[in-house]
């Protein structure tokens, strides 16, 4: 390769012909979609965010073998994370906390990263980035159905129907809470005090923990038990998004002495979100109880934005 580089190098000096001041790498673009138009309205204007819902190589982790998001499952995406996640924050605190803590990039890609038997859900980059996987799940899984007005015609629109609510929260709300939890805790640190809680229990190997034994442990998931930086934001995320039914059944599997530790890190955790951020975390648990049971309201095929 060197002696080849040397004789384009030598070509090169060589010739008499001026460089053109036109680059020949050309840009492919394209008129903005109504869906662009509407993550332009509803997430760069407000939040300052762009939404990476077409697949570019630069964006994913080379790491991993991923596959593009179905365009559809992608439009739910936008609005269950923006619905439920950046507007109930804007709501308790106000757009500009959401606005100066989100991340700037949120991509989508459509399968899951592989690694070790374990499945990632999501991925925060120094508080600048977020990507949410499997989102294909959602029609692959049936966790949303899509009837084409016309199966013959797609132009001629769509409904979509939410089957699921509890599959959206496990694969992807609980995701956006723990990831922005991380990007909390790297402007503001949490108290170390909470570290000390569980101490000596947490192990590299979570998988190898049952979910009722992690409970019994004091770990409001097994995921919780890797680390305490994890199981801080593990608390955080689940408090909010279970309903108080699901929060009461994890503590009664928990038992009296697991019960204890986990209401304990949430005391760390609820006063953390207050005194740091000014956010009550009950309130903002209420904000999102009241949202989730207004999801069947939700227009999820529409993308109009204001004239």
């Amino acid at each position: 390769m060197i002696p080849v580089v040397a004789s384009l190098a030598v070509l090169l000096s060589c010739s008499k012909d001026e460089l053109s001041p036109v680059s020949v790498v050309i840009d492919q673009t394209s008129d903005p979609t109504e869906f662009d138009l509407w993550l332009e309205e509803n997430y760069r204007a407000p939040y300052n965010i762009r939404f990476l819902y077409r697949y570019e190589d630069i964006e994913s982790d080379m790491d991993y073998d991923v596959a593009p998001a179905y365009e559809i499952c992608s439009k739910v995406l936008a609005k269950v994370i923006k619905y439920l996640w950046l507007d109930p924050y804007a709501e308790v605190a106000d757009v500009d906390f959401v606005r100066e803590n989100a991340p700037r990039v949120m991509a989508i890609i459509g399968s899951g990263a592989y690694s070790g038997g374990t499945i990632r859900l999501g991925t925060a980059e120094g508080g600048l980035k977020i990507t949410f996987y499997v989102a294909n799940r959602l029609i692959n899984d049936g966790i949303v159905t899509v009837t084409y007005n016309d199966p013959e015609d797609e132009s001629a629109g769509y409904t979509i129907t939410v089957n699921d609510v509890d599959a959206i929260n496990d694969s992807y709300l609980q995701t956006a809470h723990h990831e922005f939890g991380h990007i909390l805790n790297q402007n503001k640190d949490y108290p170390t005090d909470f570290d000390l809680i569980s101490q000596g229990d947490y192990v590299a190997q979570w998988t190898s923990v049952g979910d009722e034994e992690a409970l019994q442990m004091g770990f409001i998931t097994n995921y919780a038990s890797s680390a305490a930086s994890e199981d801080f934001v593990e608390v955080l995320s689940h408090y909010i998004t279970l309903s108080d039914e699901d929060w009461e059944s994890r503590m009664e599997t928990a038992g009296e002495e697991g019960s204890s530790i986990i209401e304990r890190k949430l005391t760390i955790v609820r006063n953390y979100m207050m005194d740091s951020w000014d956010i009550d975390i009950d309130s903002l648990r209420a904000v999102l109880a009241r949202r989730y049971g207004e999801l069947s309201q939700v227009d999820w095929t529409d993308f109009s934005t204001e004239e």
